[in-house]
């Protein structure tokens, strides 16, 4: 970078400066009220706002801004990339900075383009260099004295001054050496047929079309060519002196004049003058000759932008003389809500690049054209412009403690979107590895009153890159009530941002960094210890303990808290909180009630039902006769006793099964012949029936209602219709019954085979039918045995079945020796 650029001044133009107390007043927003905002330091000179409002109407919106403050280390220029055609998304324009050498601290995109060539529709100046014309857009400019200016719709006029020596005039008198060489070589230029003549033009670097009239092309425009797609005519001019400004004197000569069909490569170190055919510009190129010698003169309607370094071209004035400018004028259809891109200048001389993600209702819904407006003057603007927003509003900052920008925005495309032009904010200080500023790793945090957080701190060098954290750093605070020990922030009992100052002795590095405390959260929610989904109702048993972890939000932002942060409140007699968060259940049964967890005056609450089976406290099958029970499928015996040591009735096992199938709707009238037709477990017999999971005596594949492949060993005899529904069910029926149930709910049956039953001693006892089913449960983990024996005549109890069931329902891997 050029030795000025290294002290800028930042100074804002005399015809901007009004009285401040035109400006709006802070925390006035058009849709909303700014409900949270974070300044971070970027450099001496630079900061990083970022601002959170809330519209009842409309939601959440959030946004950044990047202020440069005044005279210091940043200061910013414009980027369009290696050339003008083709768009570049933020990240990669970062990188392309930074491999040209520049400490790149911020960035933000700029002008509108074409979308199909990425070609900006404004004007574009480059350190000096001018690369594409206004078009008739309003502009924003930095000055080599480090003024800045919005400046409305300049142009530039170009116009070509043939100097005569082409064909026939003969080029060599304008190098002739000595007085009367060069008095000879004016003459042979005067002499030529072109001399005089001249040709002036708007279109620099811009797209060519058929009846847009002549336009004059740089090396800059394209590596490839003059993207032009039609017939036309071509100039192409060697330089031989000077380059594109937009005030001042190239001396050109006319290497030669062709027509083309289509695009035509540029040249290094030329320009090419070209129209389309249809554009009736054709006498003008009849003005030149191969070997003519031209002047080249750039012109400016505004003196600002003479003396621009820097310019980018600009959508619709928003604000002047620090009110929202009259909507009249600007584009409509950028008028509804959308992300949105800004760039304002205030009166005590801050810049300040803003952009308003949109069209994400959870994160930020963005603005309208005229909310901005209302928004750059709420910043203290007294000039804004408004930049090309949707897809292409990016913001990008190097973050303390950082290598590398990132963007901090969220592009609402999801992804970043390639952009024509960038201000990037920029440092000649040169990284020396030394920490000399300091600041919170943590920064922005949003704390519940009186609740604590461990501080993180960052160090930055002298170009603003990491440096070593000092293990001295000394943190102070400035809201009362607010303390900090050991590097852990206590919040106090007043809402807003508290500075945190930063200081290290050993160093001398100071810094300071914010965190955002809040009285009221905007929504909590409590969720089981260990898990996320939120808790809203809970069943439990007597005794049980219900640990909560309960966290909240501020607008949507996460909020650090501790249990102790809240009020636990119990109603119903339903059992006590032990402990902030802790809760243990009474031993009163069938209790309902409800735990009220409030903050701030917000409040949620979790409904509380005490259920369960005293005969069940301590017992191994507890909670299996609980997951039945609140599954539905499974009751006690009574409102407080499950009986888990009773038998289970071949009938009512069948029951449960139906239960847990959902009691479908089935095809079939038959039933058993010894079940009662009104019997409460009749129409599950029925279903069993007609589901092949229960079989009568008579078939083809009986043993007397299990289906097995003999009929000698449980129940009647051959030729009855019988089920035996009152009887209790011996094990391996219980099992075989469960194995033919296993399609119907829906669980994929893996048949087992004789070696899965190779472990139990007593596995031959098992009858035929059995077998294979008795295997497969073994497989899935839903039988394990009791005591190392299968016991397969033995009959289930009810604590049996509810494991057995529960197990297959949740395909669960607890395993226990008591099934």
């Amino acid at each position: 970078m050029p030795i000025w650029m290294r002290r800028r001044a930042l100074k804002v133009a005399a015809s901007i400066l009004i009285i401040l107390s035109l400006l709006a007043p802070a925390g006035v927003y058009a849709s909303g009220d700014v409900v949270y905002t974070n300044t971070r330091s970027l450099a001496d000179n630079l900061e990083l706002v970022n601002t959170v409002y809330w519209s009842s109407e409309f939601g959440r919106m959030e946004g950044f801004s990047v202020r440069m403050t005044g005279p210091g280390d940043a200061y910013p220029i414009v980027m369009k990339g290696d050339t003008i055609y083709g768009s570049t998304r933020i990240t990669n324009i970062v990188k392309y900075a930074e491999s040209l050498g520049m400490n790149v601290l911020a960035a933000v995109n700029t002008d509108f383009f074409f979308s199909e060539s990425g070609i900006p529709l404004g004007i574009v100046v480059e350190d000096g260099v001018y690369k594409s014309s206004p078009g008739g857009r309003n502009a924003v400019t930095f000055g080599y004295d480090g003024g800045v200016d919005i400046i409305e719709a300049p142009n530039v006029l170009i116009t070509l001054y043939n100097n005569g020596g082409g064909e026939g005039g003969g080029a060599g008198g304008v190098s002739g050496a000595g007085d009367q060489s060069a008095a000879d070589g004016q003459a042979a230029l005067e002499s030529s047929g072109n001399a005089g003549k001249t040709v002036a033009m708007r279109n620099f670097n811009k797209t060519r079309t058929d009846t847009g009239g002549m336009v004059l092309y740089s090396e800059v425009f394209s590596t490839v060519s003059t993207r032009t797609s039609s017939p036309g005519w071509f100039v192409r001019f060697r330089i031989l002196e000077g380059s594109p400004s937009v005030s001042g004197t190239m001396t050109l000569e006319v290497e030669e004049t062709f027509t083309a069909e289509g695009a035509i490569a540029i040249g290094e170190g030329c320009l090419v003058l070209t129209a389309a055919d249809q554009s009736g510009a054709g006498a003008e190129f009849e003005k030149f000759a191969v070997g003519d010698i031209v002047t080249l003169t750039t012109t400016c309607s505004d003196a600002r932008l003479e003396y621009a370094q820097y310019a980018t071209g600009g959508g619709d004035i928003i604000v002047s003389n620090g009110e929202a400018a009259d909507p009249a004028g600007w584009s409509p259809s950028l008028a509804p809500r959308a992300p949105r891109t800004a760039f304002g200048l205030r009166g005590d001389g801050t810049i300040i690049s803003y952009i308003v993600d949109g069209r994400n209702s959870e994160h930020s819904v963005g603005m309208t054209l005229s909310e901005l407006a209302d928004e750059m003057a709420r910043q203290g603007c007294v000039y804004a412009v408004n930049f090309d927003g949707g897809g292409s509003t990016a913001l990008s900052a190097r973050l303390p403690g950082s290598d590398a920008p990132v963007v901090v925005s969220r592009p609402s495309d999801g992804t970043e979107r390639g952009c024509a032009t960038y201000i990037l904010f920029v440092t000649d200080a040169a990284p020396d590895g030394t920490p000399r500023r300091l600041s919170l790793g943590n920064d922005g945090i949003v704390v519940l009153a009186e609740s604590s957080v461990g501080l993180t701190f960052a160090a930055t060098d002298r170009g603003f890159m990491p440096a070593a954290v000092p293990d001295d750093i000394i943190a102070s605070v400035s809201e009362p009530g607010a303390s900090i020990n050991d590097a852990t922030y206590t919040a106090g009992s007043i809402a807003g941002a508290d500075r945190v100052t930063l200081y290290s002795p050993s160093t001398g590095a100071r810094g300071w960094g914010e965190i955002y405390v809040i009285t009221r959260p905007t929504s909590i929610t409590a969720a089981r210890a260990g898990q996320t989904s939120p808790l809203t109702s809970v069943s439990l048993s007597p005794g049980d303990t219900l640990e909560l972890s309960v966290t909240s939000t501020y607008y949507r932002r996460a909020v650090v808290s501790q249990s102790n942060s809240y009020t636990f409140d119990v109603t119903g007699d339903i059992g006590e909180m032990i402990a902030p968060g802790i809760f243990v259940a009474g031993n009163s049964l069938l209790e309902t009630g409800e735990i009220a967890i409030s903050a701030g005056g917000r409040s949620i609450a979790i409904q509380v039902e005490i259920c369960g089976f005293t005969d069940m406290v301590g017992h191994w099958g507890r909670e299996y006769a609980e997951y039945l029970l609140q599954a539905g499928i499974s009751n006690g015996v009574s409102e407080t006793q499950y009986g888990p040591s009773l038998l289970m009735k071949r009938a009512d096992y069948i029951l449960m099964l139906y239960r847990a199938a959902g009691e479908p709707d089935f095809e079939g009238e038959g039933n058993f012949d010894d079940v009662p037709a009104d019997a409460y477990y009749a129409r599950a017999l029925a279903w069993a029936m007609a589901s092949g999971i229960a079989f009568s005596a008579n078939s083809d594949d009986t043993e007397g209602g299990s289906g097995g492949e003999t009929g000698e060993e449980t129940g009647p005899g051959p030729g009855e219709n019988t089920f035996d529904p009152q009887e209790p069910v011996t094990r391996q029926d219980a099992f075989t019954f469960t194995y033919r149930a296993l399609p119907v709910l829906g669980i994929e049956r893996d048949d087992g085979t004789f070696d899965d039953l190779a472990a139990f001693p007593d596995a031959d006892t098992l009858s035929d039918y059995a077998a294979i089913p008795t295997a497969t449960l073994i497989r899935a983990g839903v039988v394990d045995g009791m005591g190392g024996m299968l016991a397969p005549r033995e009959t289930l109890t009810r604590a049996q079945m509810a494991k057995v069931l529960a197990v297959v329902l949740r395909l669960e891997g607890t395993r226990r020796n008591d099934a």
